[in-house]
């Protein structure tokens, strides 16, 4: 093992998960329950981290059937989400999300989750954007928070290993390419920590640090996407990512789709109303507010609001803090109380005057809708012992999604991976003999030698932040991104050769590498998608091409370069 100027450190159990949110967290609480011995490792703090525990807006709930009307059911839940993206996702997937989504409730309720009521024997229940029914459950718009308490609290008491401030460096892989482990940074002990287990759940989450407004932690940097494309995973559907208007000062917070039913104003930073520029003859502005959805999509009028906000910013209109101003003054609170009871709340706590005070408000990064394919019901990857979940996984999400459907996948695939992968690792009984560790490691020592070179690693990740943030948020074209990806594989090349590192800086320094990484797959896939598509929206391609684009796009690692292939998902 090549000798480096940090300490090595070996653990040894049956199942490692890395991440700290909901999926990840019920996937350790599920392993464990299973019989496991079980490591959880979360790059943050416990409960402090990603897109479950930081998401609030206004209807951020739970879908699953069985609690409202009983006219609803799994199969109509089903049925909303094939509708949504039928052609993009893994029917046996979202049968099984559908179908398992209230068991999990029900663990969750057993675990002590307050969810919302109407009554003393009623839920209260949210009919959420592609759903037919109200079906949606939640805890005063906080309800990935909520999750996430109870179940690390829960798998606290069932004794379950949990190392926080630890981060994903490479997955280990042993001579026949199966899982052997994962190698971990600690960040605050400054050595680095060899988990061997015959498998692995990965719930890293998103690549919200990629984006200069976004709506959840910047830590989630697309390390487990990044480190999984690496060793030839599969990805898909990564063109298809939900964005929309948030509040980006004086705290941050999605705007649900109901914020804009009371017709604010918008302004830009001049001070001058802009929506109506934007909007062609036979649509108005009262049609655009009432059919406002979240997140953006071209299959509805509402797009205007994401696109006007986003060329006001571009074209430099835009308020200090690169957005633009929302105004509800003149609406009656009495009004804005009974519309958006959450988000009135969080406000006022936040001394927020609706009356007298201009909000600022962007267009944020939201959720990656592709991932690490999943390629069977218990979130199995192409990489044998790798289990990949949450935000990170793949083949569940298309173009759109019902609402409800996330904090759904988390809970149903976290449950399903935790368990089969303590019954993998029952199996396997221990892990195979590290085969590519020493290479991993040999990368590591050139970092931590190299005498620091003439860049910073936080000019360049401010450099992805803000390319991603104009060129691939909302208005997308080929000379734009073909220009942002030149930009962002030269940084990716840079890491790969100059990168110069300390412990004091190799989590920042392997997050802007894995940022850069995912952030050019990305651009790839958007560029590889020719034309318009819900989130998606090529303005050198306006149209939809049945034709041609009715089917995902898989993406995978081809030498030093990257190869695309077509997947089409069959209803069996």
């Amino acid at each position: 093992m090549p000798k480096l100027p940090i300490e090595t450190i070996k653990i040894t159990a049956d199942v490692v998960v890395i991440g700290g949110g909901g999926a990840a967290s019920r996937a350790a609480l599920s392993a464990r329950q299973a019989g496991a011995n079980v490591r959880l490792v979360t790059k943050v703090g416990l409960k402090k981290g990603g897109s479950t525990v930081h998401g609030a807006s206004e209807i951020m709930s739970m879908g699953a059937a069985g609690f409202g009307d009983p006219a609803d059911s799994s199969e109509i839940h089903y049925q909303d989400t094939m509708r949504a993206g039928r052609g993009f996702i893994d029917p046996a997937l979202v049968r099984v999300l559908a179908d398992d989504a209230p068991h999990r409730i029900r663990d969750l309720i057993t675990l002590g989750v307050p969810l919302d009521r109407e009554a003393a024997d009623r839920y209260k229940l949210i009919k959420s954007d592609f759903g037919s029914y109200a079906r949606a459950l939640g805890v005063g718009g906080k309800t990935g928070k909520a999750f996430v308490d109870a179940l690390t609290d829960e798998i606290e008491r069932l004794g379950v290993g949990i190392d926080a401030h630890v981060s994903l460096v490479d997955l280990i892989r042993d001579k026949d390419g199966s899982i052997a482990g994962a190698l971990c940074f600690d960040a605050q002990r400054k050595i680095l920590i060899n988990y061997e287990a015959p498998c692995v759940v990965l719930g890293t989450g998103g690549i919200h640090g990629a984006f200069e407004q976004q709506v959840s932690t910047a830590e989630m940097t697309g390390d487990g996407q990044a480190v999984c494309f690496r060793h030839g995973a599969e990805l898909v559907n990564l063109e298809f990512h939900q964005v929309g208007p948030a509040l980006v000062h004086p705290y941050v917070q999605l705007f649900s789709g109901s914020c804009f039913k009371l017709h604010p104003k918008l302004l830009n930073g001049n001070g001058e109303e802009f929506l109506h520029r934007y909007l062609p003859p036979e649509i108005n502005l009262d049609q655009v507010y009432d059919e406002k959805v979240f997140p953006f999509t071209t299959n509805n009028v509402s797009r205007y609001i994401e696109i006007a906000i986003s060329r006001e910013i571009r074209e430099g209109r835009g308020s200090p803090r690169g957005g633009v101003y929302i105004s509800f003054a003149g609406i009656p609170y009495e009004k804005v109380e009974a519309v958006m009871p959450n988000t009135a709340k969080w406000m006022r706590e936040s001394g927020v005057d609706l009356e007298r005070d201009k909000l600022e408000m962007g267009i944020a990064f939201q959720c990656m809708n592709g991932g690490v394919r999943m390629t069977g019901p218990d979130a199995q990857s192409t990489i044998p012992g790798l289990f990949v979940i949450g935000e990170l996984a793949g083949g569940i999400r298309g173009p759109d999604r019902p609402g409800g459907n996330s904090l759904a996948e988390g809970q149903v695939f976290g449950h399903r991976s935790g368990t089969a992968a303590a019954q993998y690792a029952a199996n396997r009984k221990a892990a195979g003999p590290a085969a590519t560790l020493d290479a991993t490691l040999d990368f590591l020592g050139a970092c931590l030698s190299r005498a620091a070179p003439d860049w910073r690693v936080q000019d360049a990740a401010a450099e992805v932040r803000r390319t991603m943030q104009r060129d691939c948020l909302v208005e997308k074209d080929a000379a734009s991104m073909t220009a942002a990806l030149e930009r962002i594989t030269a940084i990716e090349q840079r890491c790969e050769r100059e990168l110069a590192l300390t412990p004091d800086t190799l989590v920042e320094g392997l997050g802007l590498r894995n940022m850069a990484t995912v952030s050019a797959l990305v651009l790839r896939a958007c560029l590889n998608r020719e034309e318009t598509r819900s989130s998606h929206y090529r303005v050198d391609y306006p149209q939809s091409d049945d034709s041609a684009c009715q089917h995902s796009f898989v993406i995978k690692r081809d030498g030093e370069g990257v190869a695309f292939s077509s997947l089409t998902y069959h209803e069996g």
